[in-house]
């Protein structure tokens, strides 16, 4: 390199950084993005299903940007410990977050302490809700969302509700049942859905309000019924099922778990619009919906105008129902 290139280099430099102070600008440069392997952090175990989630947007996104995504497990604290790490990072579009809704909404009212705030995120885009569903043991007096309400109505106290646990989406999804439906059921809190499932088919427990793969098996065998869904519309697996909604008149009931993509705030917005636009481009092919629809999950997607608002409903359903409950996570 001759001195006079050199010269004209630095020359272009300071100009460049001149402008920038003057503008209030940042100085730096940034290469196109993304120049580096992307990291997706899942603050769940590996096998579970925000996992496999997150490994299959990994191989869209590295296909499509031809860059390496990878799936980083960084379970605990109900997914704050991974939470909190992206919260953390550098919000240069390297390190992105995909959690349910503990990590948005619920944790936050569940823990008296929390290490981030939900504003700590730029939410990119709601991937993908998996429904919830009213199931019930085979001796349930009970063959229709209205008739399991009249019961428990009847003999309040006399319901047991399993749950995988304090503060899970099955034990909130019963809690929001018992607080719509004006019933006593009374919450038998698990270590896992396993010891649930297993409970509820001998009898020990009666009621689930929990996630529909999970209990397929035991509606399929006979050993438990499937009353109703957590979802706002029919779903194509199980159409002869009614909603909750309409099945047990609770107007505006829905029990779900969902999925979203997020990155530290302050992230480019250039990134965050880029992974919205692959993930929609992804939802709208044939192939990945069939991906999706093998871990038994319906496809949200939709703007981050979109993601923001959903959130943001999700957020006062789940606070009324905590509230009203009066759970508290340990």
């Amino acid at each position: 390199m001759t001195r006079r290139v050199r010269d004209l280099i630095v020359s272009v430099a300071v100009a460049v950084a001149f402008a920038a102070a003057w503008l209030g600008l940042p100085a730096v440069v940034h290469a196109a993005w993304p120049d580096k392997p992307v990291k997706i952090v899942v603050p769940w175990s590996a096998g579970a299903i925000t996992d496999a989630l997150g490994r299959l947007l990994a191989q869209e996104y590295s296909k499509a940007l031809g860059q390496q995504f990878v799936v980083e497990n960084r379970p605990g604290a109900a997914g704050n410990i991974g939470a909190e790490a992206v919260a953390n990072a550098k919000p240069d579009g390297y390190t992105l977050l995909l959690t349910n809704p503990g990590a948005f909404v619920t944790n936050h009212f569940l823990y008296k302490t929390m290490p981030f705030a939900p504003n700590d995120f730029d939410v990119i885009v709601v991937v993908a809700k998996f429904p919830n569903a009213l199931i019930v043991n085979k001796d349930v007096p009970a063959n229709s969302v209205k008739q399991l309400i009249a019961y428990a109505r009847a003999n309040p106290g006399k319901l047991n509700g399993a749950s995988a646990g304090v503060g899970t989406s099955g034990h909130l999804s019963l809690e929001l049942l018992k607080n719509m439906a004006k019933v006593d059921i009374v919450h038998v809190p698990y270590q896992g859905a396993a010891p649930a499932r297993f409970d509820l088919a001998a009898g020990r427990v009666q009621v689930v309000v929990d996630n529909i793969p999970s209990y397929v098996a035991l509606v399929t065998d006979g050993s438990a019924r499937l009353l109703g869904v957590g979802t706002r519309e029919r779903l194509e697996d199980f159409p002869d099922v009614p909603t909750i909604e309409e099945a047990g008149g609770l107007p505006g009931f829905q029990a779900i778990v969902w999925y979203a993509l997020a990155a530290p705030k302050g992230t480019p917005v250039e990134v965050l619009d880029t992974l919205n636009r692959l993930t929609n481009e992804a939802m709208a092919r044939p192939d990945f919906q069939k991906q999706l629809k093998n871990l038994h999950a319906i496809p949200v997607g939709g703007s981050r105008a979109d993601a923001r608002n959903f959130i943001k409903d999700e957020t006062a359903r789940w606070k009324t129902v905590i509230s009203a409950a009066g759970v508290q996570a340990q």
